[in-house]
């Protein structure tokens, strides 16, 4: 199942605003931490790559990476968007101090796989490139801006990830 292309300038409906207010809340705060990491992976294969766009929810897909310490495979379920062929992860992990294990893993060994897809990660340092894709990423998920303000009361920077489609990054 191909990636499903997210357009980030996409201004997105009624409902899709309403689940995003629901993911702010507490209630939804909860499910996400406890349940749906749980079951995404799961309901994304399941659908065959819909889930969950499907339910007009944001875009997500699971990052198969290689553990920092371990060396085996990790699975986590991402929301992303696209940047040109590139997709784009950010590792808010809901603004709290630390990074997500992801992250470590991708710093550790860029190689990873994006729902069924190759890449290779690329964390963005450029400080304008970051600005624009942070933008974007808080257009596509309003959470964002609440775990940037989180994570820099806590003096943590959230990290943005480019994945460079493997065809693409063997290129140039």
């Amino acid at each position: 199942m191909a990636l499903r292309y997210v357009d980030p300038s996409v201004e997105y409906d009624r409902w899709y605003r309403v689940l995003e207010r629901f993911g702010r809340s507490r209630a939804g705060g909860f499910m996400a931490r406890h349940l749906f990491w749980h079951i995404d992976p799961w309901l994304y294969r399941a659908t065959r790559g819909r889930y969950p766009a499907i339910l007009g929810g944001i875009s997500a897909a699971p990052l198969i990476s290689t553990g920092a310490k371990s060396g085996q495979p990790r699975e986590h379920q991402l929301a992303y968007f696209h940047d040109g062929s590139d997709a784009i992860v950010v590792a808010s992990y809901l603004g709290e101090p630390r990074n997500p294990a992801w992250f470590y893993n991708l710093k550790a060994h860029p190689g990873c796989r994006f729902g069924d897809q190759d890449f290779v990660a690329v964390e963005v340092t450029d400080p304008d490139d970051y600005e624009r894709l942070y933008a974007l990423a808080e257009h596509v998920c309003v959470n964002y801006a609440d775990y940037r303000i989180k994570a820099a009361a806590l003096g943590r920077r959230i990290p943005v990830f480019r994945l460079k489609p493997v065809e693409a990054a063997a290129l140039g």
